[in-house]
């Protein structure tokens, strides 16, 4: 796969669900990890690794808008009386709709921070489930 050289600019960088922007995002966070095990023998004086599975989770933050059907499904996921439906086919736009962060998730935490004379935003934090996948359409 050839990847641009273009850097890409978060103009765009917004959440979808079954190819359905949200409305009003304001932007993402991503992070990727590789879990690693320490292998070290007894005496090392430097410890060697082996490395384990990788996982991914992050995060992403909306003007909160409750009328917007998206949101309001975000919403109503974590927020009800039994939460943990895994999200899938969830996309992370770094642009226009073909370059982006694909992958099922689980939504672990929410929140909403307010303050007067300020819009009132809200903040969704995830756990990727299964790999996450990368496409940039050079």
């Amino acid at each position: 796969m050839a990847y641009s050289s273009v850097p890409f600019h978060g103009k765009v960088c917004r959440v979808e669900k079954n190819n359905v922007a949200m409305s009003f995002t304001t932007g993402w966070t991503i992070n990727v990890t590789v879990k690693m095990s320490d292998i070290s023998a007894q005496g090392d004086n430097w410890e060697t690794a082996l490395a384990g599975q990788a996982g991914w989770s992050g995060s992403f933050v909306a003007s909160f808008a409750m009328g917007n059907t998206e949101q309001a499904a975000f919403v109503n996921n974590i927020v009800t009386a039994s939460p943990g439906t895994k999200l899938t086919d969830v996309k992370f736009l770094l642009d226009v709709a073909t370059n982006a962060f694909t992958g099922n998730i689980f939504l672990t935490g929410f929140g909403v921070p307010t303050a007067v004379g300020d819009a009132v935003m809200a903040t969704w934090n995830f756990q990727g489930d299964a790999a996450l996948s990368i496409t940039d359409a050079a």
